[in-house]
């Protein structure tokens, strides 16, 4: 593994699923795991999860919750990200849910480690979602040792 070095860190926008159309991740009001066990292979701390619309949402009083998990779809919740239809009904809105660890050692992830993105079985479902989910990763710069 790599060492870390040098005092500055280094964010990033990982993009996570693309959302083309709703069946499958905005309609329904079930439990759905949406990724499993994603590993990322690098030492990083998980910072905000972030959905992107690229359209305009529909779907009255539409409200879903997702959550980022350290580990697999029955991991640690490090970020709850709540997206109700007024923050996606124009192209280009977004949604940010910070990461909600208490530390930065609950929210990293070391290069052995996965993430996955689940939805809660609750809400009320979309007729129209699409967009981005990503998360922001801060990583130290690494040197080969």
């Amino acid at each position: 593994m790599p060492k870390e070095a040098g005092p500055a860190f280094l964010r990033h926008e990982l993009p996570l699923l693309p959302v083309t159309a709703v069946t499958g991740v905005g309609d329904g009001t079930g439990a759905i795991t949406l990724i499993d066990s994603l590993p990322l292979g690098y030492v990083g701390v998980l910072e905000k999860l972030r959905f992107v619309s690229s359209s305009i949402a529909t779907g009255a009083g539409a409200t879903q919750t997702y959550k980022l998990r350290k580990g697999g779809a029955t991991g640690t919740v490090v970020a709850t990200l709540t997206i109700a239809l007024a923050d996606v009904n124009a192209v280009g809105k977004f949604k940010v849910a910070s990461v909600a660890a208490a530390d930065d050692a609950s929210a990293r992830l070391m290069d052995t480690e996965t993430l996955s993105l689940t939805r809660d079985a609750s809400g009320t479902a979309y007729t129209k979602l699409e967009g981005l989910f990503s998360v922001v990763i801060r990583q130290k710069p690494q040197a080969r040792v």
